[in-house]
């Protein structure tokens, strides 16, 4: 068995490393994620959740991910630096997985996110009128700062902030929240996960993927569930543990 690990925080590499080596599995090290990280049986991810979203942006096909938490909150996470060897050791043992739905945009390229397609406005303090269609069927026509579309995972961050609820991560389904929409009442659509959602910039706009890919844009972007999920080592009572630290969010 060999496992890649991919690290922002450097404190545990060598801890990490040992221990992977004293279980009998071959390791390789990357500073930053790379196209290569598909040819491995699974990822240890050393940092917090932004780490993973970069890990995702790399790899189309993932093989499972072990996320050990150093930074603040580390929802995506499944250890703390005091406890991985247990739950390491666990994971690969058991080698149970779950599956999260990433969401593919198409725009000049297709990019794919775990958590949220955003299309802001690409001029500053200006805003944007953006076009939405579900299923080839339009539904509004705001002017706005710009528009999120999130999946159930994805509720809980930029979504979350944005006045989004939060969904069960086992829900699969896909939030459209428009950004400091220029009208009153203007509420979050949850829709099913099969549904194609289409945006329209009148107007070049900016299109962001996990917070980590950017590329400008004007005209209409595509999106929709990716054939492509995240796969992450089982973690047990993710509920519970989102409820909890959602509170202590601050």
């Amino acid at each position: 068995m060999k496992a890649a690990i991919v690290y922002k925080d450097s404190k545990l590499i060598n801890d990490v490393l040992d221990f992977l080596s004293e279980i009998g599995v071959n390791v390789r090290v990357f500073d930053k994620p790379a196209p290569d990280l598909e040819d491995f049986d699974f990822i240890v991810s050393i940092g917090g959740d932004g780490t993973i979203l970069s890990i995702l942006q790399a790899v189309k096909k993932c093989p499972p991910i072990f996320g050990i938490n150093t930074g603040r909150v580390g929802l995506l996470t499944h250890s703390a630096p005091s406890n991985f060897r247990e739950k390491l050791k666990s994971a690969v043992n058991n080698f149970e997985t779950e599956k999260f739905m990433r969401l593919c945009c198409e725009a000049n390229s297709e990019i794919l996110a775990l958590n949220e397609i955003v299309m802001l406005t690409a001029k500053v303090a200006k805003l944007i009128t953006i076009n939405v269609w579900v299923d080839g069927i339009k539904v509004d026509r705001i002017r706005c700062d710009g528009m999120i579309v999130s999946t159930q995972i994805g509720s809980t961050g930029y979504a979350f902030s944005s006045g989004g609820p939060i969904i069960d991560p086992y829900l699969e389904s896909i939030q459209v929240i428009p950004l400091a929409p220029f009208r009153f009442g203007w509420k979050p659509w949850i829709v099913r996960s099969d549904r194609v959602i289409e945006l329209e910039s009148e107007g070049e706009a900016l299109i962001i993927a996990d917070g980590q890919q950017k590329l400008k844009f004007e005209g209409k972007i595509i999106i929709r569930k990716s054939d492509y999920p995240a796969v992450f080592f089982k973690k047990e009572n993710r509920f519970e543990e989102l409820s909890a630290k959602i509170k202590k969010i601050e």
